[in-house]
């Protein structure tokens, strides 16, 4: 669905010959991120464009997010980290309970304290969009590409982004994974784009202003904010409340907000029933 065939005569011979050749024969359809026109919001859809490690280590636009992150894990100059990518872990316990996780990053510190660490990445996903209307992400990847190139006027169109979908799958795995690096002596930190952590303000019961880390003290949750220019901030505490502290990040899985009973009344007296049963 996200490749295009180097043959392609559209955008396929803006491209040199090599591309083709180590893809096998494929155009990747790079995009990045996506702009809501709606609410003027660059939203990134391609967890490298918030962070990333490649063999030669964390690119340089990503640096100075590297080092923060780094001095979570406690880790100094000239320290050895080994960095692992995709590292699916399934495990079944006695009793029949299952771990089945995809890690997106494991380090470990070579020498003392090889304690493993991981780093999660979490950006918006897109919806399908539509290849009649050309909002598909293929022919987004096309018009836009010839655009750049001067071969086409007018805006580039794109999928729209699927918000409820995504922050739903990181809240099933934010306490299992921050869970299972706590047991094995590490961390886990996840970086989320700052508009998805607007969304997730707004729509669950976490109050994310309260857990707040202004000096990057981490927590047994630990969520790195980021922009798309070059700034951060941490957010970290414990995983359930602890006491007379109310913020933990359970609450992630609560409602921000439940309707009156009568706000569901009016909607069901407003509308016709699928079906009228009599129970025998």
């Amino acid at each position: 669905m996200m490749r295009l065939p180097a043959s392609d005569q559209t955008v396929g011979i803006l491209f040199s010959k090599e591309v083709g050749q180590k893809t096998g024969g494929f155009l990747p359809c790079g995009v990045c991120t996506v702009l809501q026109k709606k609410q003027n919001k660059l939203w990134a859809v391609c967890p490298h464009r918030l962070f990333a490690f490649g063999p030669n280590g964390v690119a340089g636009a990503h640096q100075w997010l590297a080092n923060r992150i780094f001095g979570l894990f406690d880790y100094e100059s000239g320290d050895s980290i080994e960095v692992w990518s995709e590292v699916k872990l399934t495990e079944k316990s006695v009793s029949g309970a299952k771990f089945n996780y995809r890690l997106d990053y494991v380090l470990r510190r070579q020498g003392l304290n090889p304690s493993p660490v991981i780093i999660e990445i979490m950006t918006c996903s897109t919806s399908g969009g539509n290849k009649m209307a050309q909002t598909d992400m293929k022919s987004a990847f096309k018009n836009a590409t010839l655009i750049a190139k001067g071969l086409n006027t007018g805006d580039a169109r794109s999928p729209g982004v699927n918000l409820r979908q995504v922050w739903a799958r990181m809240a099933s795995q934010l306490i299992a994974k921050s869970e299972a690096a706590i047991a094995w002596g590490g961390r886990t930190v996840w970086i989320v784009q700052d508009h998805l952590a607007n969304y997730i303000r707004t729509q669950t019961a976490l109050p994310l202003d309260e857990l707040h880390s202004p000096n990057w003290e981490p927590g047994e949750v630990n969520l790195v904010v980021s922009d798309l220019n070059g700034s951060a901030e941490l957010y970290s505490g414990p995983i359930r409340s602890q006491g007379a502290r109310r913020a933990c990040w359970l609450e992630i899985l609560g409602a921000p907000h439940v309707p009156a009973v009568e706000s569901l009344m009016a909607k069901l007296n407003a509308t016709t029933p699928i079906a009228k049963i009599r129970i025998a």
